[in-house]
């Protein structure tokens, strides 16, 4: 016995709308093309599969016992196809990794812009811990990766800066400082200061502006591995924090607040990818960033060198 893959599929749709004029939509096919289909697979195996009254249709017990396997037939049948189409038209995948709030105010826009024009890659997205990048991209688990700089790479890594924008304080929303327009460094001289763990002790002291001006340092208490972890610690009122601004947008949320620091250096967000990548789509999407991020930048308030807030 040979039983036709499409009418197990006219099975499987009957069983789930469990009405012959709505599965014939379903279908595209007429509602009496499908009853004898139904019979036709029902004569085959020698057992009813519904029972149909004037106003019900439902299954029987051997219905109900075929519907697992059927599904499995067609499902199996769909994944071949789908590995046919892979095999014969292979899909460039690009796996754009991002560090806390990525590429800032501009991601959605950069993005939006690359699927546009790069229609035959698929997109994929994951987020990395703070020094994630060299290692992700080195392991191949990302293509490319927006991360706030700064960075210490060696040739097998390239960067290349997109913008920069202006740093902030981040704070629980009781704070003292939370309704401040803006702060000067040394007005956080009695804060203690959550930061990230691990990484190079330069990066954390750039960050934290460590040394200050005036030759002191900032008081440091616990870390995270992540940005949802950081902000957790500062809203929880272990310390307070540095951040670009884009995470300001990116990360609100009810118990903290972000204070633009009016007299520190500004964050540069990178785009890293390996010097030495075999995916082609990866030197297209640099070039659309680099286009872009620019008149994107200005048409969002920004500046090249201070992100929108």
């Amino acid at each position: 016995m040979d039983i036709p893959l499409h009418v197990l599929r006219y099975f499987c749709v009957l069983a789930d709308e469990l009405h012959f004029g709505n599965a014939a939509r379903v279908l595209n096919i007429s509602a009496p093309s499908l009853s004898q289909q139904i019979s036709r697979l029902e004569g085959m195996i020698g057992v009813k599969l519904f029972e149909r009254t004037p106003r019900q249709v439902s299954l029987t017990e051997a219905g109900e016992e075929l519907l697992p396997l059927a599904r499995r037939v067609r499902d199996d049948h769909n994944e071949v196809l789908q590995w046919a189409r892979s095999v014969s038209s292979p899909v460039t995948v690009l796996r754009v990794g991002m560090v806390a709030a990525g590429a800032g105010t501009l991601t959605t826009a950069i993005l939006t812009s690359a699927v546009q024009r790069m229609p035959s890659v698929r997109f994929e997205m994951r987020r990395l811990g703070f020094f994630d990048t060299i290692d992700e991209l080195l392991a191949g688990s990302v293509d490319v990766v927006f991360a706030p700089g700064p960075m210490n790479v060696d040739e097998r890594v390239r960067i290349d800066p997109v913008w920069s924008e202006s740093r902030v304080l981040v704070v629980p929303a009781d704070h003292p400082l939370a309704d401040r327009e803006s702060v000067r460094i040394a007005e956080t001289s009695g804060e203690t200061f959550v930061g990230a763990a691990g990484g190079e002790a330069a990066i954390l002291d750039w960050w934290l502006v460590d040394p200050r001006p005036d030759g002191s340092h900032p008081k440091r208490g616990p870390v995270a591995d992540d940005i949802d972890g950081l902000l957790e610690l500062v809203a929880m009122g272990a310390g307070v924090n540095i951040a670009s601004a884009s995470a300001a947008s990116h990360y609100r949320r009810d118990g903290l607040r972000y204070v633009p620091i009016l007299d520190i250096e500004p964050a540069t967000i990178l785009l890293c990818s390996l010097a030495a990548t075999t995916n082609p789509a990866v030197r297209v999407f640099e070039a659309v960033a680099a286009e872009l991020a620019p008149p994107l930048a200005r048409s969002l308030g920004a500046r090249k060198g201070a992100a929108p807030r």
